[in-house]
């Protein structure tokens, strides 16, 4: 557990000071009103934080280089004031004092995209309507245009149709029965869109919504979480249209949700957040056609898991989870991936000779401690030649006095078992002189 100090309501990954590992950021919805930024190590756990303050009732938060200088930036938009921090990153980590974006309704999610084709990011928002705000590219933006009026709990981008234009997906409640909905509104290219069919959620809220590929289809899909009934997936059929959304049930009320491969099986899974207390995040491995095993639940310690993401926070291949708690507990988890394995290679001698004898080795080990230690194979591979070795006791060796004169690139792949995940090292290079 990670101290935040505040109440939590949404959470961001990236790099923030160029380091390669990752950072997040976290949007406290209280008296405070600020923006958390947390360096990583390298190592799943986190060097700083620094309190940034952003307008009144902080909700969404999203990153992305709004003024195009190679820097992440942070967007937060703010349910109180009806408007949207933007806070320009520096590239070491910190970040210059906010400016505001005024909007016209409160916001409670904001998403970064280029949906009028023009190379800059633009800023969607939900709110009472979701709400489009035209980026410049010097991390200012123009005033909201609504793409719809309905009121939006949460957004999503992706090429829903296929056209090479930005859709938005908006989760919505509707009609005096408080009906959830998801919609696609379907992009012009132009920053305009034209509103798509409703797919419904039945008496329950759509918080928030993610898109990802999880039949290998070609085509985007979206899940949706929902308060009371658990989490939605709408396969689509690649014209912004979709196959009737199929529930799975969780133990709790679902709220963040996001999809990554989390046992490098190929197939998208889902990890979704509870925010019940105490609370727990549940994992959907993906079956790679669009349906989910049942939920694999870890104790977050924590209350109302209100924001997830999953950075690989110890580089060690595969995604790990980083939540954000709302509530009483004002901490962030942190659950490291334990199928993540760490590759290393070497060869000796380097530079060779022809005829010599090149020996290269690989040590496969879990990224988190007392784990468990993996099995399989580790294949070196030199363009079309190739060699499968078994590992014993976490090392794999392999000979050869066969190279050619000149530069070679060898490949490392580690082939996972049944608890860890496959790696990939970085290429050797191998020279071979005459």
């Amino acid at each position: 557990m990670v101290p935040i100090d505040t109440a939590a309501e949404s959470i961001a990954t990236a790099d923030f000071n160029h380091d390669g590992n990752a950072d997040v950021a976290v949007a406290s919805y209280d008296a405070e009103a600020t923006v958390s930024v947390f360096l990583g190590t390298g190592d799943g756990s986190f060097q700083r934080i620094t309190r940034y303050p952003v307008g009144s009732g902080p909700y969404g938060v999203a990153a992305g280089d709004v003024n195009e200088d190679g820097n992440q930036d942070i967007v937060v938009g703010n349910y109180n004031d009806d408007t949207i921090s933007v806070l320009l990153g520096k590239g070491d980590g910190t970040f210059a004092p906010q400016t505001v974006v005024p909007a016209t309704d409160v916001i409670v999610g904001v998403a970064l995209g280029d949906v009028n084709n023009d190379g800059h990011l633009d800023i969607i928002s939900a709110s009472e309507g979701a709400a489009v705000f035209l980026g410049n590219g010097d991390g200012t933006f123009g005033p909201p245009m609504m793409a719809t009026s309905l009121y939006v709990l949460s957004v999503v981008l992706g090429d829903f149709d296929r056209d090479g234009n930005l859709d938005i997906g908006v989760g919505y409640i509707f009609g005096s029965g408080g009906e959830g909905y998801v919609q696609i509104l379907k992009g012009n290219g132009d920053g305009s869109f034209v509103a798509g069919s409703k797919y419904s959620l039945a008496v329950s809220d759509p918080y928030t919504l993610a898109a990802g590929d999880v039949n290998h289809d070609g085509k985007l899909d979206v899940v949706a979480t929902t308060f009371f009934l658990g989490i939605y997936v709408l396969i689509g059929d690649g014209d912004g249209t979709f196959a009737a959304p199929a529930l799975y049930g969780t133990r709790g009320s679902t709220y963040g949700v996001v999809i990554a491969d989390f046992n490098r099986d190929g197939d998208l899974d889902l990890a979704v957040g509870d925010y019940s207390d105490p609370s727990f995040v549940s994992v959907l491995t993906g079956k790679g056609d669009g349906t989910f095993r049942a939920a694999i639940n870890y104790n977050d310690e924590g209350n109302g898991a209100v924001g997830v993401v999953a950075p690989d926070l110890n580089n060690d291949g595969s995604p790990d989870l980083v939540v954000a708690n709302s509530n009483k507990s004002y901490q962030m988890s942190v659950f490291l991936n334990t199928g993540g394995t760490l590759l290393r290679s070497k060869s000796s001698p380097n530079p060779s000779k022809v005829g010599q004898k090149v020996t290269f080795s690989a040590q496969v080990k879990a990224s988190v401690p007392n784990t468990g230690s993996p099995t399989g194979t580790v294949t070196f591979q030199d363009g079309a030649k190739s060699a499968k070795v078994n590992l014993v006791n976490g090392s794999a060796t392999f000979s050869t006095s066969t190279l050619t004169p000149g530069t070679h690139t060898i490949t490392v792949s580690y082939s996972g078992d049944k608890n860890f995940n496959p790696n990939n090292a970085k290429p050797l290079v191998q020279v071979v002189n005459p």
